[in-house]
C-alpha cells in the first residue's frame, strides 16, 4: 500500500517484508544495530503500527525544530531535513591520525543513528541466541524498504526487553491462558521518530535529543553562542563579566535545555533591543533584585546558580496570571500565533 502520506515525508510505501532493527550504543559516538527476521504473522500488526504513525503525521501540523519548545501532544510534530542536523564533531585527540583506531578515520560524520540505519540490508541478522547479549538496547525500529532502495524507519525510543523484570509473569492466550516461559520482547503501538533518507519527523523533543547525543544538536556550539551573545551585549552598551560568561558555559554543559535557550537568545537579543533602563524596568516589574544580575558598573554579572534567572528574564518567562494576578513562570516557551476571527 502507498498511504496518501504527508508531503513532509514524500511518498512512503509499506509494501514487502518489514524488518525489526534493534540498536544500542557503541562507545560515546557510535551505535550498533542488528536486524531481526519477522514472522509473516506479525507483518500486518507492524504495517498497522507504521500506518498509524503516518496517519498521526497527516492529522498534525509540522513545525521547525526548536530545542527549547514543547509540542502540543497529538497536534504537532518536529520536522527536520537531515542536512539540518550538525555533523558529528571529530573526537579530540593528541595522537596522529595514523595512530587513531580505524573507526576514527570515518569521514562520514553524520549522526550515528542516521548512519547506522541508512542501509538495513548490510546489517547482521540477530538470532534468538544472540538476543540476550545484545544489550542494553536503546531503541527499536520497524524498517520498510522503498522503491529506490532507501529505508524508512519507525523508531521507538525504548528497550523492548526492559519490561521483563524479575517477579513479573507474562501470559498469552491459546485455547486457554498460558504462561509464556521465554518471552523475547514487547513492541507497543507508539512511534517516537519517523526517519527517511532525507527527513525526520519527531513526536518528542526529548527522544530526539537523547537519540542524537553524539552530534550534540545544541551543545557543540555553546561557546560560540556565549561569545555571540557577549558581542551583542557589548554593542548594546551592556557588558558581561568573565564570571557571567563562565557561568553560562558551565550551566549549559550541565543542562541541555540551557544550551538550547542560549541558541535562541542570539535572535532574541536582536528583537528586544536590550538596554540598562529596559532591563531595570523588567526586573522591577517582577520584584527581582537588580544586584542579582548586575554589578556596580552596570555589567551583567552572576554565578552559575543564577544563569537560569538570567535566561528567564531575557526570555520573558515571568508573567502574571490574567485572572488572579498571581506571579508565574512559563515552563514551556514557544511562539503563539493568534488566529483571526474573520
Amino acid at each position: 500500500m502507498t498511504p496518501d502520506g504527508p508531503r513532509a515525508l514524500g511518498d512512503i510505501t509499506l509494501d514487502g517484508t518489514p524488518y525489526l532493527v534493534l540498536g544500542r550504543r557503541k562507545g560515546r559516538r557510535d551505535m550498533e544495530a542488528k536486524k531481526i527476521i519477522i514472522h509473516e504473522a506479525l507483518h500486518e500488526p507492524l504495517w498497522e503500527l507504521s500506518l498509524n504513525a503516518l496517519e498521526r503525521v497527516r492529522a498534525s501540523s509540522p513545525r521547525p525544530y526548536e530545542p527549547n519548545a514543547e509540542l502540543e501532544r497529538g497536534e504537532e510534530y518536529f520536522l527536520l531535513d537531515l542536512d539540518e542536523i550538525p555533523e558529528q564533531p571529530e573526537k579530540p585527540s593528541k595522537r596522529k591520525k595514523s595512530d587513531l583506531p580505524e573507526e576514527d578515520h570515518n569521514e562520514d560524520r553524520t549522526a550515528a543513528l542516521v548512519r547506522t540505519l541508512r542501509d538495513v540490508g548490510i546489517l547482521d541478522v540477530l538470532g534468538p541466541y544472540g538476543l540476550p547479549e545484545f544489550a542494553p538496547a536503546i531503541f527499536y525500529s520497524v524498517a520498510w524498504q522503498q522503491a529506490d532502495d532507501a529505508w524508512v524507519h519507525f523508531i521507538r525510543k525504548t528497550n523492548p526487553r526492559s519490561v521483563f523484570k524479575p517477579g513479573l509473569k507474562w501470559f498469552g492466550f491459546g485455547d486457554s491462558l498460558k504462561r509464556i516461559e521465554d518471552p523475547a520482547m514487547v513492541i507497543d503501538e507508539h512511534v517516537d521518530i519517523i526517519l527517511t533518507s532525507d527527513q525526520l519527523v519527531a513526536f518528542s523533543g526529548q527522544h530526539l535529543r537523547t537519540l542524537f547525543t553524539d552530534v550534540h544538536i545544541v551543545l557543540q556550539d555553546v561557546p560560540k553562542y556565549v561569545e555571540s551573545i557577549s558581542k551583542v551585549l557589548e554593542e548594546e552598551s551592556i557588558g558581561i563579566t568573565g564570571d557571567a560568561k563562565a557561568a553560562l558555559l558551565a550551566a549549559s554543559k550541565r543542562r541541555v535545555s540551557f544550551a538550547a535557550r542560549l541558541y535562541r537568545l542570539q535572535e532574541r537579543l536582536s528583537e528586544i533591543k536590550l538596554d540598562l533602563d529596559r532591563l531595570g524596568n523588567v526586573l522591577d516589574l517582577h520584584s527581582i533584585d537588580i544586584s542579582s544580575l548586575l554589578d556596580g558598573e552596570g555589567r551583567l554579572h552572576f554565578q552559575e546558580d543564577q544563569a537560569g534567572l538570567f535566561l528567564d528574564v531575557l526570555d520573558g518567562r515571568f508573567f502574571k496570571d490574567d485572572w488572579t494576578g498571581e506571579p508565574r513562570r512559563a515552563d514551556r516557551y514557544s511562539r503563539w500565533q493568534p488566529t483571526s476571527s474573520q
